[in-house]
Order: structure tokens, then sequence, then C-alpha cells
């Protein structure tokens, strides 16, 4: 989950790359309408790549935590409720998209698993512990559009409780990230980037400071999601007993009280 966090901070630093070179140029904007249009322009993309940025985040912070949790040696039946209910159900949902996208040659918004390898993820719950796979699929649906609610859904699938006082706890700056900063800044992120989006244009313009604004907030929130996650598979791992590592394979006895090697 430390490398979806990097990754993100790499995309974050080219917004901040972009906001700067805006800054350095404020004067020439000033004195020129076609550069100024620029800058503009600029800034409401920078607004949408955001989002994109943080999108993609989402899905490859769920991927990992997902992928942890099914090496942790935790029972299928021992996970909690929200996990194990969103597999099959949020599963059948991701089959079905998936089967309507192969028919209709197009993709889906979480790449192109098959069919046969989803089912065979779903089944996958009867398998011994360490050796399933939860469909990560199921629980990394951003609705295209990633809001306060949509993420804190996102969270509660994935057993996680009071998600935003957690997720500013872990922030690494709760007394400027507090609960309400981070939804409000991230719903205000979300409005502008419809706006932009759907429209071409946002009045008025984020300015440069809003930017690095949405910028900082998306970073302590991306900060405090993984902290949040990292401790939630801890508890798992220290429950379920130690991760086994990928080489080993954990086979079923092929007779009673006889062990395949």
């Amino acid at each position: 989950m430390q490398q979806a966090l990097a990754d993100f901070e790499t995309s974050l630093d080219r917004i901040r790359a972009l906001v700067k070179h805006v800054v350095a140029n404020t004067g020439a904007a000033l004195s020129d309408p076609a550069i100024r249009g620029l800058h503009e322009t600029q800034q409401c993309g920078a607004v949408v790549l955001l989002t994109g940025y943080f999108e993609a985040f989402l899905k490859d912070l769920v991927r990992m935590f997902i992928d942890g949790l099914s090496r942790s040696g935790v029972t299928f039946g021992a996970l909690p409720d929200s996990i194990r209910n969103g597999h099959f159900e949020g599963g059948g949902r991701v089959l079905t998209k998936a089967s309507e996208a192969a028919r209709k040659g197009r993709t889906t918004p979480f790449g192109n698993p098959t069919r046969e390898d989803i089912v065979a993820r779903l089944h996958s719950a009867m398998s011994p512990p360490g050796s399933y796979q939860i469909l990560w699929e199921a629980f990394a649906d951003t609705e295209a559009n990633p809001g306060p609610e949509v993420v804190k859904g996102m969270a509660e699938r994935l057993g996680l409780k009071n998600f935003w006082p957690t997720v500013s706890n872990k922030s690494g700056d709760p007394s400027r990230w507090a609960a309400t900063a981070l939804s409000s800044k991230l719903d205000d992120l979300i409005s502008k980037r419809n706006e932009c989006a759907h429209t071409g244009k946002v009045s008025p313009v984020p300015t440069a400071s809003e930017i690095l604004d949405y910028v900082d907030m998306l970073a302590a929130l991306a900060k405090g999601f993984v902290g949040a996650l990292d401790d939630q598979l801890k508890s798992h791992s220290q429950h379920g007993g130690s991760v086994p590592t990928p080489s080993v394979a954990i086979q079923i006895p092929s007779k009673p009280g006889v062990v395949t090697p």
C-alpha cells in the first residue's frame, strides 16, 4: 500500500510543478490575454487531473489491501461481514459488467479480467487460509466521482469504521486536516471537477493557491487512508498468523490424514 501512496505523491508532484510554473509566469499572464487564457485552461485541467489521479490511487490502494488480506492467514469465514458480503455481492456485479463488456467488445472501469478469472476468484472463498483470492474489483467502484460519501462507502466496505476522524488522525497534520476539513475540501474539489469536466470551464477559475490546497488535502487523505488500512491489515495478520509467502502452495489433502507433498 505504501507503493500506491508513493505513486500518488509522484502524480501530485506534477500538479505542484504546474502550479509553480503558473505562478512564475503570472506577470506575463497579466499582460497577455493569450497566456492568461492558457493558464486558466491549465488550472481547470489540473482539477480534473487531480481527481483522475485520486481515482487511480483508490483502485491501487484497494487492490493492494485486498491482496494482503487474502494472504493474511485468516480463514475466509473469519473475515468481517462487509468483506465476505462484498466479495460475493460486489463480485456478482463485477461479473455482470465484465460479461457485458466481453460480449460488446468493450473495456471495464477495472481493467479486463475475464469472466472465467472472476468466477475462479469468487469460488476461491472455499480454499484454505492464505490461498483464496478476494475479488478486489468488488470494492474498488469509485462511481467515477470519488466524493466524500463514495470514499467513505469504499472504506466501510473494507471494514473501516469512523472513517473521517480516523483518517484525520493519521493524516500527518490533524490540526489542519480535521475530519470536516478533509470531507468539505474533497467535496469542493469534486464539484469544481464536475463543472470543469462537463462544461469545459469553471467560474471562478481555481487559483494556484486553491489548487495547492486540493493537493495538500489529497496527500493528507491518502496518507491517512493508507495508515488506517495498514493498521487493519496488521490486526488481521496477528489474528490469522503469519502471512504465507506466495511461493508456498497450500494444497488440500487427497486422502484423509495424507498431505500431498
